[in-house]
């Protein structure tokens, strides 16, 4: 997700102050005008905005903490664009550890993929001071065309686990229909192209229908999904709640997304 955001920002005339660890990498974006950086510290030092998009929590702590991660060369009055999704209180640790040093993070999941991103039609959440949010915005309007700002540090990811948490039902519900439909004689593409254009139409289906089909979206999406619902669980369980009805249909549902599945 990351190369396209670079991609983008670089066709919009922004500076791009690059790391990446492998060479082939480095060669690639130096070919697009970025400027590679030999270090995380390099990075920090040179970059007033620093954007991230980890895959996990693990990933987070390791490019923002430690003593060669991204706070602790960051220049006072910098500005961390956190993209990844993961359990709230993750983001809320990384961004007392960054307010220690006069570094403002944004609490900034995204929803959509590499292909929206290219497109420039990502949606960002924002959760966060109003004033880093107004000085980023401009760049993240580069891959970004709805931006929608939702409080405090912490609000949208929280949001956003909610959302995805909706998207494992979703995704349930529909693999559910499409092996109801086999079983009633339906094949899985004319069963798509059908709902895909009546009321029961989702983004799932629209998904599932550009994909292939259930094992091709499994594939692709399982991996994330899986870890998204993780992180609502933890986020729930640390305040004694449940996830209802919403986590009751993802572990019931067709497909292995939880390790808590009935």
């Amino acid at each position: 997700m990351g190369a396209p955001m670079v991609e983008r920002l670089l066709a919009a005339g922004v500076p791009v102050h690059l790391y990446a660890r492998r060479a082939e990498v480095r060669a690639r974006f130096a070919g697009l005008g970025a400027i590679v950086e030999p270090s995380l510290e390099a990075v920090a030092a040179a970059a007033g905005v620093l954007i991230v998009c980890p895959f996990s929590a693990a990933q987070l702590a390791e490019i923002t903490g430690g003593p060669g991660g991204l706070l602790a060369h960051a220049t006072p009055g910098s500005v961390v664009v956190q993209h990844a999704t993961v359990a709230t209180e993750a983001i809320r640790r990384l961004a007392a550890d960054a307010a220690a040093q006069d570094v403002t993070v944004l609490d900034a999941p995204i929803s959509g993929t590499s292909a929206t991103i290219l497109a420039g039609r990502l949606t960002v959440l924002i959760g966060g001071a109003a004033a880093a949010a107004d000085r980023v915005e401009p760049l993240l309007a580069a891959y970004a065309s709805t931006i929608v700002r939702t409080g405090d540090v912490g609000s949208a990811t929280t949001v956003k686990l909610i959302n995805n948490l909706t998207f494992a039902a979703h995704v349930q519900t529909a693999v559910a229909a499409v092996q109801l439909g086999e079983k009633l004689g339906i094949r899985s593409g004319d069963l798509l192209t059908a709902i895909t254009a009546c009321s029961a139409d989702s983004a799932v289906f629209r998904h599932l229908q550009a994909i292939g089909g259930v094992e091709e979206l499994f594939a692709m999406a399982g991996p994330y999904l899986r870890k998204d619902v993780a992180a609502v669980e933890e986020v729930t369980a640390a305040l004694g709640l449940d996830t209802g009805i919403l986590g009751e249909v993802v572990q019931s549902g067709p497909l292995p997304l939880t390790t808590s599945r009935r």
